[in-house]
């Protein structure tokens, strides 16, 4: 049952307060993450910093979810996110980009997380939460809440 629960070991997955003055900062600390805990090879984040100058990644609300090209999915070790906050925003084609929320997969794996965090951002009511978590643990309550509120586990 509690197996899609997101665990403490998820907070290696989150960078608060980042600060940073251009998007592609941003994608690489996303890629950083994902490289740290395991999910991708490092040549994947240059797949990332290269899928957004092909296509924006930004999905409104101050979110944006890179994601590596096609011909870097052989570096995917695993399936995963990561979750960068940016409280001062960094200006991105006229919007404001708070959080971006990187993600390793390749075509065939189901990311869990994601889809809660993308039912979460199209709540109204709990977008605003989400996007100024004051804590790791927040974002990960908030994802598990999410889970069980929805009846998903």
């Amino acid at each position: 049952m509690a197996s899609k629960l997101l665990s403490n070991e998820f907070q290696k997955h989150i960078c608060l307060d980042y600060e940073c003055t251009t998007i592609e900062e941003a994608i690489h600390k996303a890629g950083d993450l994902l490289v740290q805990v395991g999910c991708v090879k490092p040549p994947y984040i240059n797949g990332m910093i290269r899928r957004e100058q092909e296509t924006s990644t930004d999905i409104g609300l101050g979110v944006m979810i890179p994601h590596g090209t096609e011909d870097t999915l052989n570096f995917v070790l695993k399936p995963g996110i990561s979750i960068v906050q940016i409280p001062h925003g960094v200006s991105y084609h006229g919007n404001t980009i708070h959080l971006v929320i990187g993600i390793s997969s390749r075509e065939e794996d189901s990311l869990q997380e994601l889809m809660q965090i993308t039912d979460i951002l199209l709540k109204p009511e709990k977008c605003h939460q989400f996007l100024n978590a004051s804590s790791k643990q927040e974002f990960i309550d908030m994802i598990n809440q999410n889970y069980v509120e929805e009846g998903e586990l």
